[in-house]
């Protein structure tokens, strides 16, 4: 998006075709007017003062400008940071989106668990006080059966056959 052209690109210098460097290489290729490489400062090996470029060395200058025009066309320009973040923003957006509206039915259905679970406790304390009450039923009819039956045997014993006095 923010990058440019390889023809916006302003073109490599190139050396002049009188075989000699000027500027800022010329420390590096021992152009006249550079450093000494014989002097006791100097940390590159001692040359011949006639040395000049060679097209060898031409060439690596054109590959040293193919790979800086390479390199340049990866910086990344603040319009990329701007597009990048900007598709970041909007993933972040649509995924907190989502979680909310996850989060929402979440919430609906823990509601209605929550209901059910009240109308459960009420049927279940209704349930507890119907049994009680159904257990002393069952303890009074119980007892009552009881006597009945003990009254029952006693009217036996007392109105037994006469034969067996």
């Amino acid at each position: 998006m923010g990058r440019t052209k390889r023809g916006d690109l302003p073109q490599t210098p190139r050396p002049s075709s009188s075989g000699s460097q000027t500027g800022l290489m010329d420390d590096y290729l021992h152009a006249p007017g550079g450093p000494d490489p014989s002097s006791p400062t100097s940390k590159m090996a001692p040359t011949s003062p006639a040395s000049t470029c060679s097209t060898a060395d031409t060439t690596t200058l054109a590959d040293i400008g193919a790979e800086l025009k390479r390199m340049a066309m990866m910086i990344v320009t603040k319009d990329d940071l701007t597009y990048l973040t900007n598709n970041l923003h909007e993933a972040i957006k649509a995924e907190v989106t989502g979680l909310k509206a996850e989060i929402k039915a979440h919430e609906h259905r823990i509601q209605q668990v929550e209901q059910r679970a009240q109308t459960t406790e009420g049927h279940s304390a209704a349930t507890d006080t119907a049994l009680k009450r159904q257990g002393t039923l069952i303890l009074a009819m119980r007892r009552q059966l009881e006597d009945q039956d003990n009254r029952s045997r006693r009217n036996n014993i007392r109105g037994g056959h006469t034969s067996t006095y």
